[in-house]
């Protein structure tokens, strides 16, 4: 039906609602295409996406590296600069470590203007057909991946020359004609595609239909220059918006992206000229070939060019610059004083991650590790609070625990909604796992919380003194087992055989402690009456819920090896 929409579109009889229907729906395709793209690719090197990220804040020319590279898997600016505001809102990285990054994520967007400058108009057929095949059908999970990439490709080139074909019959309407000759007024072109660009949030959207255009020799390689330097302009919106609601330091890395494009255009706009004169003599030419004929042939590459050259040269130059570049955004966005977030409160899970299961898992890591953390206060504070604490005491460590309560629920909300993105078998195993290691914490607290609250509840109720019972073998004991839960949670998203293997060691001498703890208490009390009876019941059941601690700590080391 498309088809023959299409097929109707004749210059002698414009149409141009059905022009405009084909457009868009060329638009839609490209646009779907891209998404598919985007995915396949997230999905096949988010593994590696983290290691690369963790090496590369070394020094500025491999931030830009890094970005770029980044940015060419990921097939979208916008997402690095995106993750950028993650990392940068949640301490993970530093505003001027990220300069680097997002100059670089410039240069990595240009990969897909590349792409879609080849004419493979006679191949996107088969790209359809085999990228479904390989998509729906096949086994291996990289072999479906890679039918997503193939399959997006298709789509987008799909999109283009359907966009092209709907803007074919302009070829010879004066009033598109002199409006493109309009758009070489810098101004005009830079504002045209940056609201562009702004609307659709795809800078990669906006050189396919320059491309289309060109590809009829519709667009004079000067307009479409204007074009694409808005469309740097218009695609630093998105990374804007999800600053919103995040401290200072996110929305400052909107403001760099912004400052560093904004600077670019400022560069250029004086030189289109010397620009489009440069791109001619570098891309492929066509002089057997005349007038619109030429223009068609040539201009898709030379925009493609345009785009690279923009980001190449700007970053060469403000490379340098990356320094002031920071500073000036913390000027335009003062950065307040740091405020600490309640315990209960996610600190590292931002929804950025969730695009990239591998980054989601890391932003769970650190989540954990901080819970880790809260979790062994509470057994550290519990097990002096019980023993001789007062009532006031033992109440804050229930509202501990309620903290503790909170945030295992939004990390379990958290790993639930990673869990819905595409993701590797490995890093579904990952989920599981992290997921193993929320409710292993979330026990440990409630052991405090609930049985050794209950027993200093019942010390203080009947004026029974535990104090009497600590001597050198049950504080040994307590040492053992808080020594095992510190070293278990720093296991969690940094897996050490070592460590594993320490505290699975140690379970013979943390039963031997127990005995000794028990023997130690049976010796003090004697059983003589009843009030001894009490005390041995209460003390042994201290040190029957501090062996269950150290169990958890065992499971809990045991799984950040083997998920890890």
């Amino acid at each position: 039906m498309m088809v023959t929409a299409l097929a109707e579109i004749e210059p002698s009889s414009l149409n141009l609602v059905r022009m405009f229907g084909v457009l868009v729906g060329g638009l839609a395709l490209f646009l779907l295409g891209l998404e598919f793209l985007t995915g396949a690719l997230k999905a096949i090197a988010g593994s590696r996406l983290q290691a690369m990220l963790s090496a590369l804040t070394a020094n500025r020319f491999r931030g830009v590296l890094g970005g770029a590279v980044i940015t060419a898997l990921l097939n979208s600016s916008t997402i690095t600069t995106v993750l950028m505001v993650g990392f940068v809102s949640a301490g993970l990285m530093t505003l001027s470590q990220s300069v680097p990054m997002i100059m670089g994520a410039n240069i990595g967007s240009t990969v897909t203007a590349q792409i879609i400058a080849f004419d493979v108009s006679r191949l996107t057929p088969f790209m359809l057909a085999v990228g479904y095949l390989l998509h729906a059908f096949a086994k291996r999970v990289l072999l479906r991946q890679l039918g997503g990439v193939i399959l997006g490709l298709g789509l987008l080139f799909l999109g283009i020359q359907f966009m092209g074909d709907a803007t074919r019959p302009l070829r010879t309407f004066q009033p598109f004609i002199d409006a493109m000759q309009d758009m070489e007024n810098p101004l005009l072109g830079i504002i045209v595609g940056a609201v562009f660009t702004a609307v659709v949030q795809s800078s990669a959207a906006t050189l396919a239909i320059v491309i289309a255009l060109g590809g009829q020799g519709l667009m004079p390689l000067e307009a479409g220059i204007a074009l694409i330097l808005g469309a740097n302009i218009g695609t630093c919106g998105t990374a804007l918006l999800a600053a919103i609601g995040k401290p200072p330091e996110a929305l400052q890395v909107g403001i760099v992206h912004l400052i560093f494009n904004a600077l670019g255009i400022l560069f250029w706009v004086f030189f289109i000229p010397q620009m489009a004169d440069l791109t001619r003599y570098i891309s492929p030419s066509h002089p057997e070939l005349e007038g619109v004929a030429r223009l068609a042939a040539e201009t898709p590459r030379q925009v493609a060019n345009v785009h690279t050259i923009f980001s190449v040269v700007s970053t060469l130059i403000l490379i340098w610059f990356s320094g002031p570049i920071s500073r000036i955004a913390q000027r335009i966005v003062p950065s307040r004083p740091q405020e600490s977030k309640p315990a209960g409160e996610a600190l590292y899970l931002d929804e950025s991650s969730l695009t990239v299961p591998s980054l989601g898992l890391e932003r769970i890591c650190l989540e954990l590790r901080r819970l880790g953390e809260h979790v062994f206060g509470i057994v550290r504070r519990g097990s002096v609070t019980v023993i001789d604490g007062s009532m006031e005491d033992i109440n804050r460590l229930l509202e501990q625990d309620r903290d503790t309560d909170q945030l295992a629920s939004e990390i379990l909300h958290y790993i639930g909604q990673l869990s819905e993105v595409e993701h590797s078998s490995k890093e579904g195993q990952r989920m599981v796992g992290l997921a193993q290691i929320t409710t292993n914490l979330e026990s440990v607290s409630g052991i405090i919380a609930t049985n050794l609250v209950s027993v200093g509840q019942q010390r203080l109720s009947q004026g029974i003194d535990l104090t009497r019972l600590r001597d050198e073998s049950t504080v040994r004991f307590a040492e053992a087992v808080l020594r095992d839960l510190e070293l278990a949670i720093t296991t969690i998203g940094q897996p050490s055989g070592e460590a594993a293997a320490q505290i699975s060691a140690a379970k013979a001498d943390v039963e031997a402690l127990a005995a000794a703890a028990r023997q130690g208490v049976l010796n003090r009390l004697q059983l003589a009456d009843r009030n001894d009876v009490l005390n041995f019941r209460l003390a042994t059941d201290l040190i029957e819920q501090f062996r269950q601690i150290s169990q958890i700590s065992r499971a809990i080391a045991k799984r950040s090896e083997d998920f890890n």
